[in-house]
């Protein structure tokens, strides 16, 4: 195959962004799904803005059967944590392979499922509650990613603050299972107040999280050996049951479970936890520094609807807010994982269905920092230009792997690629691939350099069109959403 002679590789990653084209609709096609496909911007440019995002914003109504029936043959992800331990009962890292088995259908739904902006929200529901960890945690994340993150991505917020404080998964990774009222752990209740609902500047005190944890005393999982092993159960014999002050609160004495629940109550529906969320959202969704204006219009469709994420979700992903932000000049850089399933996805790439089909992508995700599952601090992976923008090699080695085959179970066919460049004039390529990858938002720099390589070829072929779509995916611009 061709050499590629990247003349741009000393450029940094900041300065190149692509051109301010303001197309609000293209716009959202970037940051609602896992990459900009030419067929998907053109379903919603039939569609509409709203109408295309309205339907995203219902999964439930956009059929999927394929991916779900490639997911069926998988059926450890449909476990109960028992089934999961007779399945690999035995098994020498029986823990490492179901976690792998979790990063694969990660991988593989954010590819190839029509439920893009789902598998987005999943996305930042499972940073935002992160969970970590080998040995048992493995087999309970398999059920909380199931019944906490995807169950409730788009539901009520109430609800999905709930289902995380009784996740087998969240109450061992942070300890609240073994918190009794004799030696109550505050790892959870610093958590959940810091990370999941208030954030760092409530105005909550160090005797605000020790009252939390007080209240969460006796909330467990039920043992190993018991039918609904990994399950919530409420343990009335090591609650803390007496009086308690959160948030300037009263809470009696003798509330049982009802302390923990009436704590769920006080966060999910608290002003800061609103402005939180949606500033969390407007960040992930728009811009690195949304405007205050902003935040406070998403805070408060929260607060006016209970705690409604889907409703929440429209208003990040609304007209308005994007003219507000003007996301057109407030680009956001792709994390590791978002770039490569977007490079598959715009390439026109196939996905081998099995785990062990897609080890090579989940090993990929992770030499670039950013494979699903993968972060070990509670406060998921992060979600800034300082975390990602220092290191290009990783990405440009993942183009040229995919490009060049050597990604087994990712497939870039031939005939997508040529078909690219099918009817386009030999000097109009470049800017053919770029409509074709990014709907036209590559830099003139970036399209030059792809044209002066294709122009450099004796003739243009399978190969050349191939590195030329490497190249593309490589450069600065294409980070960029």
């Amino acid at each position: 195959m061709p050499q590629i002679t990247r003349a741009a590789t000393s450029v940094p990653i900041g300065p190149e962004r692509p051109p301010l084209l303001r197309d609000d609709l293209l716009a959202l096609v970037h940051r609602a799904t896992f990459g900009y496909t030419a067929e998907e911007h053109s379903r919603a440019e039939a569609m509409g803005f709203e109408t295309w995002r309205d339907e995203q914003l219902d999964p439930a109504s956009i059929d999927d059967s394929q991916l779900d029936a490639q997911l069926a043959a998988i059926p450890y992800l449909g476990m109960s944590v028992a089934e999961l331990s007779a399945a690999f009962t035995g098994q020498n890292g029986a823990d490492g392979e179901i976690r792998r088995i979790l990063q694969a259908a990660r991988l593989l739904r954010a590819a190839t499922s029509r439920r893009q902006l789902l598998e987005r929200m999943v996305e930042f529901w499972t940073d935002h509650f992160n969970v970590y960890g080998d040995g048992p945690i493995s087999f309970l994340k398999v059920v909380d990613d199931r019944e906490v993150v995807r169950r409730h991505a788009f539901g009520d917020f109430r609800e999905l603050l709930s289902a995380s404080a009784k996740s087998g998964a969240m109450l061992i990774y942070l300890d609240n299972a073994t918190s009794v009222a004799a030696a109550p752990n505050d790892n959870y209740s610093r958590e959940l107040m810091e990370l999941h609902t208030l954030g760092t500047d409530a105005g909550y005190t160090e005797q605000d999280v020790q009252e939390v944890a007080r209240c969460l005393t006796g909330w467990t999982i039920h043992p190993p050996g018991h039918p609904n092993v990994g399950e919530f159960v409420f343990n009335p014999s090591t609650h803390d049951n007496g009086a308690k002050v959160v948030l300037g609160q009263s809470i009696p004495a003798g509330g049982g479970q009802q302390d923990g629940e009436t704590v769920l109550d006080l966060l999910a529906f608290h002003p800061s936890t609103a402005r939180r969320l949606a500033e969390k959202l407007c960040v992930f969704f728009l811009c690195y520094e949304p405007p205050t204006a902003t935040v406070d219009r998403v805070a408060a469709v929260f607060t006016a609807t209970s705690g409604d994420i889907a409703e929440t979700v429209r208003a990040v992903l609304s007209r308005r807010s994007f003219e507000e932000s003007q996301v057109w000049q407030q680009l956001k850089l792709r994390r590791p994982m978002h770039m490569a399933i977007g490079a598959i996805r715009s390439a026109g790439g196939t996905l081998a269905s099995t785990p062990q089909g897609l080890a090579d992508l989940v090993a990929a995700t992770k030499a670039m920092g950013h494979a699903p599952f993968d972060w070990p601090a509670p406060n998921g992976y992060p979600d800034a230009l300082g975390a990602w923008g220092a290191n290009l090699l990783p990405r440009w080695s993942f183009a040229t792997a995919l490009l060049d085959g050597a990604l087994a179970g990712a497939t870039i066919p031939n005939a997508s690629l040529i078909s690219i460049f099918t009817g386009v004039a030999p000097s109009r390529r470049a800017s053919a691939l770029s409509r074709h990858l990014t709907g036209g938002r590559m830099t003139l720099g970036d399209v030059a350099e792809v044209q002066s390589f294709i122009d450099s070829q004796a003739a243009f072929n399978g190969d050349v069109a191939r590195e030329a779509v490497a190249l593309a995916l490589s450069l600065p611009s294409t980070q960029w959403i």
